[in-house]
């Protein structure tokens, strides 16, 4: 019984740290990446890009792999505990952006948008949000931003990547 209970409390220990450190919630289709690890997580998109996380002696990267060839969304992030990348339609326009979450301290994360314009080719920043716990995407060119007490400031994009509070 004792080990059942120890297992228990190691399993969900275990994912309480995991969703402790998630920055980006409201996707379905994301990776993560906690610095130190060998591990070369993901995120395939609908379009058939994907993006690849790592880490390297200069920090944490965030590749774009389009058609074999992968390009460097942000500069290595040398200060990221934690990484994690995603693909969400933001605003309903049927186009997915890709969001790089990045968490430099366990108060505070930066997220960076990623949307490719009409006619163009490849992804260009949108804009950038920053915050303690985490953020949320609704879906309807929305985000919520979540302090570490769980305090809650409502945005909405505007089209040209700036933003509105909306609370």
């Amino acid at each position: 019984m004792k080990k059942k209970s120890f297992l228990f409390f190691l399993l969900i220990s275990i994912s309480y740290s995991n969703y402790g450190q998630q920055i980006i919630t409201g996707v379905k289709n994301f990776t993560i990446l906690k610095k130190g690890s060998s591990a070369l997580p993901q995120t395939r998109f609908k379009t058939g890009e994907m993006v690849m996380m790592k880490n390297l002696e200069e920090g944490m990267n965030f590749d774009l792999i389009k058609n074999g060839k992968a390009t460097p969304l942000i500069d290595p992030c040398v200060d990221c505990i934690f990484g994690q990348s995603a693909e969400l339609d933001i605003d309903g326009d049927g186009k997915t952006e890709v969001l790089i979450g990045s968490r430099i301290t366990p108060e505070t994360f930066e997220v960076k948008i990623f949307k490719k314009a009409e006619f163009e080719v490849d992804y260009k920043l949108f804009t950038t949000i920053n915050g303690q716990d985490h953020c949320e995407f609704a879906g309807d060119n929305t985000v919520k931003i979540f302090t570490t007490d769980l305090k809650v400031a409502h945005l909405k994009f505007k089209s040209d990547g700036s933003w509105i509070i909306l609370n």
